[in-house]
């Protein structure tokens, strides 16, 4: 150790505190807080359930039953169609009228329930929340089938399948747009699980 002059504190004194632990220690302290508190705190996601459901009896491209604050929207196939026969519903999700006639925002949560294998649900611009362009973000939707019997498909503007949702199954997939979003196929939903149709 250095001789001290005359007056003169030593360095940790200087800087009000001790010296501490070395850089791996620290580093090693520091994560253990970070691990404890993320531990201890807990995130709920919650969704309001739109009070009205859209029942379809036949392929429809909206479905004007969102109100204010709704986040997740009921949707019942109830065609009576014979096993196989396709139903859609085709949103698209840039359009102000989609969901709701005075202007309301379509929700990004689906609750449905499918009354046969072949019924659809299509998401077109999925890039858009709100109706506003949101291709700066990924976006999520998710799908959850509540019924007992029938799964559905997920497609998106390339019409092609991107995920089945089983009964009891809740499927979220992910949205990318690459380029001009006012253009649909630059849409594309990433699900798991996605099943070739």
């Amino acid at each position: 150790m250095a001789a001290m002059q005359s007056g003169q504190l030593p360095r940790w004194r200087a800087v009000g505190r001790p010296a501490g632990p070395d850089a791996p220690t620290r580093c090693r302290l520091q994560f253990l807080l970070l691990l404890a508190c993320m531990q201890s705190s807990t995130a709920q996601r919650a969704f309001q359930l739109s009070t009205a459901t859209c029942t379809l009896t036949a392929d429809a491209t909206n479905c004007q039953v969102a109100q204010a604050g709704d986040a997740a929207l009921r949707v019942v196939f109830n065609a009576a169609a014979a096993q196989g026969v396709e139903t859609s519903l085709t949103l698209d999700m840039s359009a102000a009228t989609t969901c709701s006639a005075t202007s309301e925002f379509c929700p990004q949560v689906f609750l449905v329930t499918s009354d046969n294998v072949a019924n659809i649900v299509k998401i077109l611009k999925c890039s858009y929340y709100r109706q506003a362009d949101y291709s700066s973000h990924l976006l999520t939707y998710t799908f959850v089938n509540v019924g007992d019997k029938n799964p559905f498909v997920i497609k998106d503007g390339h019409d092609f399948s991107r995920a089945v949702v089983p009964p009891g199954a809740v499927r979220e997939c992910i949205c990318y747009c690459a380029g001009t979003c006012s253009t649909e196929t630059n849409n594309r939903l990433h699900c798991p699980n996605a099943s070739p149709r």
